[in-house]
Formats: structure tokens, C-alpha cells, sequence
């Protein structure tokens, strides 16, 4: 259920985003004193209700999604935003304008359900307090949408961070010089990770990477480590490819793929790879159209910390796997007779 509630975020935002555009003109209609000026009242509360109800499910449901996509690390209930990451800050701005709004909105609430005489108006004050409410839930919108659909990739590091390494020499061996970077633009060996040994026949459904169906694939001198629940040996690596959610059940659109190998000095080596981004994903990615993390990336944070000691323990793997009815092919006509 939580895992539902996390990936229903984007759908749920728009609850308050909207009660935070018909909020302010309802809020005016209901200023004048006379007859006929209730029914104002209840248009009123009804969106205050509405705008109010939908800002906490967006506020869990955005709590939850980033908690798993590792953007608020355990304990810490705020975005952590490092230097020079543009995603981060806009994500930090989307959460704290959420959050303003909640006690905006129950203030305004308060102020609504106010006794007064039928013929009298609502008053200045709700009026304010849903002025200010609406801009908190305007603002959340806004930094979401930067975040969803921006104008330009976003910067997630600072220039230093992502100036280009010089070119490495491609030197004879024993000649000194720096052997050239096979995987440079790619991860050579994860994309070949049809030739490895399947850890499961089926994907499974993984919450931890972003509710996408996950199949895991292994050398073979990782293996049985893997199935297991061991530390794999150093040298081996695991990759996992994934497919996209749609509707409760794996689609036919490739998610990223991640690997993970085991150095030799027994830590973890780690590598996320997408090579086309959806649109409306690029806020996973920290707003890139093509991503490829590895190593001490910055945008690995998240994964390092959950992997710190290599593939995670047996018991807490994903073993959600979707089972359909088997297929039955008809069988063919029988031909007219002569």
C-alpha cells in the first residue's frame, strides 16, 4: 500500500494545485454581504477541504517516493541538497513550500467554518490566510513542475565536478602510460548481461528502485554466493535490468540497468546506466536525458548507501512477481469438407 501511495505522488499533486487556482476567486465571490452569498461559503470549504486533504496525501506520498529513490536518507525527513546540485535545491524548495502549505491551509479551514449571520460575507481574514495558503501551494506546484518537465537539463553538479577527465593515453603494457577506459561511455559488460546466469525466471517487483520489475543477472562465480544471501566473491558482479510499471504489471519499456561488482579490496563498485530517459522521468535522473553513474558519482549517494557491503541481504530482496494466465494457442480450423 505505501508503495502504491509512493508512486502516486505526481497524480496526487494536482488535488492542491488546483483548489490553489479556484481558492483565491471563490475566496472574493464570497467577500460581498447579501442574500444568496452561502452557497459561496460552501463552494469555499469545499475547496478548502479539498486543497487541504489533498496536500497531506501529497506530502506522505512525496515523503515516501523520495525516501525510496533515496533522496531523504534514513532518519531525516527534509532533502538533503548537496553543493552545485540544482535538482536537489529544487527539490528541497518543492518540499518546504509543501509543508508551509499544511498549516496555511488548516488556518484558512479554521477561519471558514466561523460562525457568522447567513447574509454577511466570509471576512478579510479568510480571504488573507487563503491568499497565502494558494501562493505555498502554487509554489509546490511550480518547483514540481521545474523538477518534472524543465526548460534545460538541470545542473546536478558543480562545474568542477562534471569538467570532462582528460583524455587517458592509450600506452603499450609496461610501458608506463595509462591503459584507455573501455567502459568510458558505456558499461560494456552490464549491457551483455543477457550472456550471465539468471538469478530468477521472473521479474519481481522492487519498491527500492523505483517500482519497476527487476530480473538479476550473475556471473558465474557470483552465483551461488548470490542465491545464498553471501557477499560475492572479489572480481564477480551482478547486474539487474529492469523494466517499467504500467498498471501493476511489467511493461514492455526498458527502465536503467544497474551493476554492481566487487573490487579487490571487497568494496562494492557501482554503475547505473540509462541511456534514454523518458521525459517524464527525468527528475530520477536529475533532469538528464541520458545518465550514466559510476564509481564515486555524487548521484549514487543513495544506491552506495543501501549497498555499502555489496548485494543486499537475502530477506529483504523483492518477491513480488506478477503471474498472468497462460497462453493457449487455438487450434486451427478444421477445412470445410469437399
Amino acid at each position: 500500500m505505501f508503495e502504491w501511495i509512493a508512486l502516486k505522488h505526481p497524480f496526487f499533486i494536482h488535488l492542491p494545485v488546483a483548489a490553489g487556482l479556484l481558492l483565491p476567486f471563490a475566496l472574493l465571490a464570497a467577500q460581498r454581504p447579501g442574500r444568496g452569498i452561502k452557497p459561496w461559503w460552501t463552494a469555499c470549504r469545499y475547496l478548502g477541504w479539498t486543497g487541504l486533504l489533498g496536500s497531506l496525501l501529497a506530502v506522505a506520498s512525496g515523503f515516501l517516493w523520495a525516501r525510496q529513490l533515496g533522496m531523504i536518507q534514513p532518519g531525516q525527513y527534509l532533502v538533503q541538497v548537496l553543493p552545485g546540485n540544482e535538482l536537489q535545491e529544487l527539490m528541497r524548495r518543492h518540499q518546504l513550500f509543501a509543508l508551509t502549505a499544511l498549516p496555511w491551509g488548516l488556518l484558512t479551514l479554521l477561519s471558514l467554518h466561523r460562525r457568522r449571520q447567513e447574509h454577511q460575507g466570509l471576512g478579510i481574514l479568510p480571504l488573507f490566510l487563503g491568499v497565502l495558503w494558494c501562493v505555498s501551494l502554487l509554489g509546490a506546484g511550480y518547483y514540481g513542475g521545474r523538477m518534472t518537465h524543465p526548460a534545460q537539463p538541470l545542473q546536478a553538479l558543480s562545474d568542477e565536478a562534471t569538467r570532462p577527465p582528460p583524455p587517458l593515453e592509450p600506452g603499450m603494457k609496461g610501458s608506463g602510460k595509462a591503459a584507455p577506459d573501455e567502459e568510458e561511455d558505456a558499461p560494456l559488460r552490464a549491457l551483455d548481461y543477457l550472456s550471465l546466469e539468471p538469478m530468477h525466471a521472473d521479474p519481481v517487483k522492487s519498491p527500492q528502485h523505483g517500482g519497476r520489475w527487476i530480473r538479476v543477472w550473475a556471473t558465474p562465480s557470483a552465483s551461488e554466493a548470490y542465491r545464498e544471501g553471501r557477499p560475492i566473491p572479489p572480481g564477480s558482479y551482478v547486474v539487474m535490468s529492469s523494466l517499467e510499471d504500467r498498471f501493476g504489471r511489467p511493461s514492455t519499456e526498458a527502465g536503467p540497468i544497474y551493476m554492481l561488482e566487487m573490487l579487490a579490496d571487497k568494496k562494492p563498485g557501482l554503475t547505473f546506466y540509462w541511456p534514454r530517459v523518458p521525459e517524464a522521468k527525468r527528475a530520477e535522473a536529475n533532469g538528464q536525458a541520458r545518465a550514466y553513474w559510476r564509481g564515486e558519482d555524487p548521484n549514487l549517494k543513495g544506491c552506495i548507501f543501501c549497498h555499502a557491503n555489496g548485494t543486499e541481504e537475502k530477506d529483504q530482496r523483492s518477491t513480488l512477481v506478477w503471474r498472468t494466465r497462460p497462453f493457449r494457442a487455438e487450434a486451427p480450423a478444421s477445412p470445410p469438407a469437399q
